[in-house]
């Protein structure tokens, strides 16, 4: 009987292979063949999946959105809506290893994005679907009757997803200084500012 070829889980394998040579080496220096001799494939088996280096870097960024909101969906959240939105907001930043490793490659990646224009729609589509998530956590608070009345959802989920950028940014480019302590405190003074103005 023929063998069964999981054709998702190859371009998976093959994802995996992207980051770690993007880890090692940067991210121009992700082509096909590299990408072929780090997962132990022939380069023709690698352009099989994909035909060309930027078919294959955007799969690879696609892949680790998938999976950050596939480790929010997975978690076990508690009950109290405060610790909730704080324990998501905690698990997509760099605070852990999986998720450094998400966000060190996006990073990376961010260079193509001003001469791609596949890579630019996949970073904007990244950002929506972060944005989304951001927005559910205030939605959450708010439909808990946390936030003030007269809370514009929109622009505090604006406010939040900057603010969120810009901690994950420094915690990658700046470890040192932006530790995961301090991400923790800044992302939790943010979200007490927001309920002590909803007089919580």
């Amino acid at each position: 009987m023929p063998k069964v070829v999981d054709h998702e889980q190859r371009r998976r394998e093959l994802a995996r292979a992207v980051w770690q040579v993007i880890r090692e080496r940067g991210v121009e220096a992700a082509s096909v063949r590299a990408v072929a001799a780090r997962a132990g494939w022939s380069h023709g088996s690698v352009q099989y999946y994909f035909s060309t280096q930027a078919e294959l870097l955007n799969f690879a960024m696609r892949v680790i959105t998938d999976e950050a909101e596939q480790r929010v969906d997975r978690m076990r959240l508690p009950a109290d809506p405060i610790q909730a939105a704080l324990a998501v907001l905690e698990r997509l930043l760099p605070l852990d290893p999986d998720a450094r490793t998400a966000n060190e490659l996006w990073v990376a990646f961010l260079s193509r994005v001003l001469v791609d224009p596949a890579a630019r729609e996949l970073n904007t589509e990244g950002n929506e679907r972060l944005a989304r998530l951001l927005w559910d956590q205030l939605w959450q608070l708010d439909n808990a009757g946390l936030l003030p009345a007269g809370f514009d959802l929109e622009l505090e989920a604006d406010r939040l997803h900057a603010l969120f950028d810009g901690i994950a940014l420094q915690a990658v480019t700046d470890p040192a200084r932006m530790t995961p302590a301090l991400a923790r405190k800044v992302i939790g003074y943010h979200l007490d500012t927001l309920l002590r103005r909803g007089g919580t």
